[in-house]
């Protein structure tokens, strides 16, 4: 095992915990700021809406490993009930997903991204996520404002999701580094460390001992080469031997 060049992140369950999700909540919000509402929708039946309309899109896209654009279809969720804000939709999405999931920085994840800043070991993020890649940005910018990622890649804006190799390559192309420069770090088995596998990135599976609230574990264990790490604090020790 060597010092890598730059390790990558998942955002989920790996950067940040989220402790729950309430899209209900988030869907009141989002009428909350709405300045025209003619059809009368209310959260519930909002939360309904775009409940259906995502499982429907999720269904298709999820299982050949591309993503859904959510941003735009929140427009056109809203677009078809007429609803009308008197800011940009980007706003709108980043104050819905506030309202729906607080997150919190992962025990000792900024210790760790301290000691990747001591031993120059470059930082970036690669996320599963429906939500836009700027919402993603100031969502990681609340709970690590001192990070120093040199991009953070949402697959809402990549097309591909993990563990499609094509977000991972392209991950590697922004970086302007070979695969075996870098090391992926995340919780999920297949989508993450896999995923990253099959890219030919050296995996690392953090398995928190939080419960992660939105994905079932996967059942198995990776089927690849891989660094179990049950804390940020193991993998500091690790990375400081390198």
């Amino acid at each position: 095992m060597k010092k890598p060049e730059m390790i990558l992140f998942d955002y989920g369950h790996t950067l940040a915990w989220e402790p729950e999700q309430d899209y209900l909540r988030g869907h009141r919000r989002a009428l909350e700021l709405a300045v025209e509402n003619p059809m009368g929708i209310t959260p519930e039946g909002l939360n309904e809406l775009s409940s259906e309309i995502y499982t429907e899109l999720f269904s298709q896209l999820r299982p050949l490993n591309l993503e859904t654009d959510g941003l735009k279809l929140d427009a056109c969720i809203y677009d078809r009930l007429a609803l009308k804000f008197d800011r940009p939709l980007p706003e709108v999405e980043l104050e819905r997903w506030r309202a729906t999931e607080p997150i919190f920085p992962m025990e000792g994840i900024r210790d760790f991204l301290s000691l990747c800043a001591e031993m120059e070991i470059r930082t970036a993020v690669i996320s599963n996520l429906s939500f836009s890649g700027a919402s993603l940005v100031s969502r990681i910018a609340e709970i690590l404002p001192e990070h120093r990622f040199e991009f953070i890649l949402a697959s809402s804006e990549s097309v591909f999701r993990k563990p499609s190799r094509r977000i991972f390559e392209r991950a590697l192309g922004l970086a302007a580094l070979d695969a075996e420069d870098c090391w992926f770090i995340g919780d999920d088995v297949v989508c993450d460390v896999e995923g990253a596998a099959a890219a030919g990135i050296f995996p690392v599976w953090y398995r928190s001992p939080l419960r992660c609230t939105y994905k079932k574990p996967a059942g198995h264990a990776p089927r690849c080469e891989h660094l179990l790490v049950e804390s940020w604090a193991e993998l500091g020790a690790i990375v400081r031997r390198l």
